[in-house]
């Protein structure tokens, strides 16, 4: 009886550890955690590689919920989403290199290699800032044309019911004639 419980508990224990670093929110949380305290240490260049890692994460993230979005609204998107992949293999890369470049001894080089790849992150952001407005400035073309679709809907059904009332609202202020009954009683 023992024996089953200690492998019960075993077994459980390795699914939640294996539940654990396979779950991409817990993942994400923990790098985004790790970032925070690294971008307040004491280094100046380690603290400045932690922000553009924040930074270039924040952007890529927010890329991916605008591109999820659109495809969820039906929204056309074109070539876009080989475009945001292509993007992301490049802030994968640039975010490799900004690891690499925190994990780094010596203080001098840090700071050069902080300073070049802060071009780079600055890039790669705007670039990513650029593919999110131009999937919102799609949506909102189709925004104005759904509008405008609504727009003619309603007007076309206010125009039916003026017309509906005019009929039917004609008969009942018209006098009305004593209804007979079909025996031909009042």
């Amino acid at each position: 009886m023992l024996l089953i419980f200690g492998m019960t508990a075993v077994l459980s224990a390795w699914l939640v550890v294996r539940r654990i670093q396979r779950s991409r929110r817990i993942r994400s949380g923990w790098t985004r955690g790790t970032l925070t305290v690294r971008s307040l240490a004491s280094d100046d260049a380690g603290r400045q590689l932690a922000r553009l890692r924040i930074q270039l994460r924040r952007s890529a993230e927010a890329t991916e919920r605008t591109l999820a979005a659109a495809g969820l609204h039906g929204r056309p998107v074109g070539d876009l989403p080989a475009v945001a992949a292509n993007l992301a293999r490049a802030e994968r890369t640039l975010d490799e290199q900004l690891r690499l470049a925190e994990r780094e001894p010596h203080p001098g080089l840090k700071q050069t290699l902080g300073a070049r790849l802060e071009e780079q992150v600055r890039r790669a952001c705007t670039l990513a800032a650029e593919l999110r407005q131009t999937l919102l400035l799609a949506g909102d073309s189709i925004g104005d044309g759904q509008l405008e679709r609504a727009s003619r809907h309603l007007a076309l059904e206010a125009d039916a019911l003026r017309a509906w009332n005019r009929s039917y609202g004609a008969r009942r202020s018209a006098p009305s004639r004593p209804a007979t009954d079909p025996r031909g009683r009042w």
